[in-house]
């Protein structure tokens, strides 16, 4: 009885055809990867959303102030993450997984400090935070930030060519880094 082996060519074949599959499968495992990030971190601006409800429940309907008062506890420099820590209970949702090498993945609308909740016409379409390149705060349309003096800060388009928002209302969402609207970042009022 006589064994056949593989020739060179059969065997070259096969690893040719398992390159193939793995260069066709290797970027659809990626993106499925980076969607369940985008997930993840969408959980995390949905909990910190409510934290900001539970917070405007506790102060007369206000959102948190981006000014630290001294007094509560505040993760190096994120101002407005020591007012709602108390409603957070875990520093692991103030960073998102496709970010995680920084103090916090996201940044607060400047214009809602302090701001009754009955103040904005229409909190649906107002952003309360957002994924970014730095933490703290943001001015003018959600493109310029300001933080410690530099504009260095920014929406940042983590997830899919997109990123995670919240919202004044409490939702949160991911949104096309192309469908960004400077309407998104002033609540339509008069400081």
């Amino acid at each position: 009885m006589s064994r056949r082996g593989f020739t060179l060519i059969e065997l070259l074949v096969v690893i040719a055809i398992i390159a193939i599959l793995a260069a066709i499968l290797f970027p659809v495992f990626a993106k499925a990867r980076e969607k369940a990030r985008q997930s993840s971190c969408l959980s995390n601006v949905k909990q910190l959303m409510l934290s900001f409800m539970q917070y405007a429940q506790d102060y007369d309907e206000k959102f948190a102030s981006m000014y630290w008062d001294g007094t509560r506890w505040q993760p190096d420099q994120i101002w407005w993450g020591g007012e709602v820590m108390p409603y957070i209970k875990n520093t692991q949702i103030l960073l998102c997984p496709s970010k995680a090498d920084s103090v916090c993945s996201y940044i607060y609308n400047q214009y809602l400090s302090q701001l009754s909740m009955g103040q904005i016409a229409t909190p649906a379409e107002i952003v309360a935070i957002a994924d970014s390149t730095g933490n703290g705060f943001w001015a003018l349309d959600g493109t310029t930030m300001a933080m410690y003096g530099n504009a260095n800060c920014r929406i940042k388009a983590v997830h899919n060519e997109g990123a995670n928002f919240g919202y004044a209302d409490g939702h949160g969402k991911w949104q096309a880094g192309s469908s960004w609207k400077p309407s998104w970042w002033r609540p339509g009022w008069t400081p």
